[in-house]
């Protein structure tokens, strides 16, 4: 998946915060025993004229329709957790965006070509569990901002990156300046044309 020139190695590997994750998956195993506590809540209250081995295979049935609703539901959510990154190489970022199932963005910045790096830590949570959102902006017109939300360690990965992209501009480049003589007209060639 990632196409590295035979010199360039990964420095760093920048992923969501593992705090995404586990809140989606909190929500989806509510979701698995909400069901449930229902189902136990209204048998209990209310006698149902249903014969029972039918009522229950119902319930079963779309029970089980559910639970695989939820598991496609969690695959997805782990696929773009997963595959949502951002390597670091010597030379560049290479920016990975898992849009869905089946639609990925890949994208490259050399370190040559960044103006800003700005993160945002919002609330308490980001502040104690150390993730927020990184924007990387560039010189380029247009859409070209490289952004992550609710990426971990936001602080290290913007001094990883100014040191590289500082490293870059202070990389000294040779400059080879010719000098030749050039023979300057005198005025009487320039009267005499």
């Amino acid at each position: 998946m990632l196409n590295l020139d035979p010199n360039e190695s990964v420095i760093l590997e920048v992923r969501k915060h593992w705090y995404v994750l586990s809140a989606r998956v909190f929500v989806m195993f509510i979701l698995v025993i909400a069901p449930l506590v229902l189902f136990s809540f209204l048998s209990n209250l209310i006698p149902t004229s249903i014969p029972l081995p039918v009522g229950y295979s119902a319930t079963g049935f779309f029970y089980c329709l559910w639970l695989l609703v939820i598991w496609i539901s969690f695959f997805i959510n782990w696929t773009n957790y997963y595959l949502d990154v951002w390597y670091v190489t010597e030379k560049r970022i290479v920016s990975v965006d898992q849009v869905s199932i089946f639609h990925r963005k890949i994208s490259n910045l050399r370190f040559d070509k960044i103006q800003d790096v700005s993160i945002e830590i919002r609330g308490a949570i980001q502040t104690m569990l150390k993730f927020g959102d990184i924007e990387i902006k560039t010189a380029a017109e247009g859409d070209s901002n490289f952004l992550m939300k609710n990426a971990a360690n936001p602080d290290e990965v913007r001094r990883i990156i100014f040191s590289h992209h500082q490293f870059e501009h202070e990389k000294a480049r040779p400059v080879h300046v010719v000098e030749e003589e050039i023979e300057r007209p005198s005025k009487d060639q320039f009267i005499q044309s």
